[in-house]
């Protein structure tokens, strides 16, 4: 039974700095232009934040429409799903004050 060369895998390592793709590798297009930078429309203001520490677990489930619908509109605000909610109840508040 013969024994097989070993096979020279020296040709696979690259030494730091001195990488390269692979010859058959496709290639990526150049860049040219920067991206600009995106402007976060942000509702909270400063004095409205709340520490970490203050806050609980909220945990209930919902229809999976009704957390799309709320997905949503955060996402279309640009805006925490917290505050959303917030939004939302600070408006039922105002609508229906005498029944609190």
């Amino acid at each position: 039974m013969s024994k097989k060369p070993a096979f020279d895998m020296s040709s696979l390592l690259a030494e730091k700095g001195q990488g390269a793709p692979a010859e058959d590798a496709p290639s990526r297009p150049i860049i040219k232009e920067a991206r600009q930078k995106e402007v976060i429309n942000r509702r909270i203001s400063e004095n409205t934040k709340i520490a970490s520490s203050e806050f609980v677990n909220l945990g209930f489930k919902v229809p999976r429409e009704f957390r799309h619908r709320l997905r949503k509109i955060a996402a279309a605000q640009d805006v925490t799903l917290v505050e959303v909610l917030r939004e939302a109840i600070s408006l039922y508040e105002k609508h229906h004050t005498s029944e609190i």
